[in-house]
């Protein structure tokens, strides 16, 4: 959800500089405004991503590593995109800034998809098995609402320090654990 929440206001300041390039700058090159574009939306995008949706992954490696990881990826995305704007122009010939903007955002669809697949899984990865088990624990929760029969008091107490379960989730669990139910 707070990957969505991030790409949608990514997009739209995306769009914004790329739409405010087209008008603002007489015969400016489409790719070029998509290379700005992209550009400012990456580190916002980088900003979010590290600091509120993959704030509970902590990084393997440095920040400036973590960053040029993220850039780099967001360069393969750039592509993706630039290679869609760039046959809409000069291989269809639309050359109206709404014809851009189509190629642009059917760009950014095809880009976003490899972005969240490899944000995920180089850039904000568990680095450890243990936060692997946790979102594995907080998958299953929030599939089936318990925490299965082999959860151990350990694990329901991990769950609830790392966030994955609200303050009565865990007292039902840990209850209901004590009582063997769990």
């Amino acid at each position: 959800m707070k990957f969505g929440v991030v790409g949608v206001l990514n997009t739209l300041i995306n769009l914004a500089v790329f739409d405010a390039l087209l008008v603002s700058i007489a015969d400016v090159g489409r790719l070029k405004a998509n290379f700005v574009a992209t550009a400012v939306a990456t580190v916002f995008a980088y900003l979010m991503s590290r600091y509120w949706t993959f704030k509970d992954r902590p990084s393997g490696h440095s920040a400036s590593r973590e960053f040029l990881l993220f850039v780099f990826l967001n360069l393969i995305g750039l592509g993706i995109e630039s290679a869609v704007i760039g046959a809409a122009v000069y291989m269809l010939d639309a050359k109206s800034i709404l014809a851009a903007n189509i190629a642009k955002i059917v760009g950014l669809v095809l880009g976003t998809i490899f972005r969240f697949w490899a944000y995920r899984t180089f850039v904000f990865k568990p680095s450890t098995a243990q936060i692997a088990e946790g979102e594995a624990l907080a998958a299953a929760v929030a599939t089936t609402g318990t925490l299965g029969v082999e959860a151990t008091l350990a694990e329901i107490e991990q769950a609830y320090a790392a966030g994955h379960l609200t303050e009565e989730e865990f007292r039902r669990f840990a209850q209901a654990h004590s009582s063997g139910a769990v």
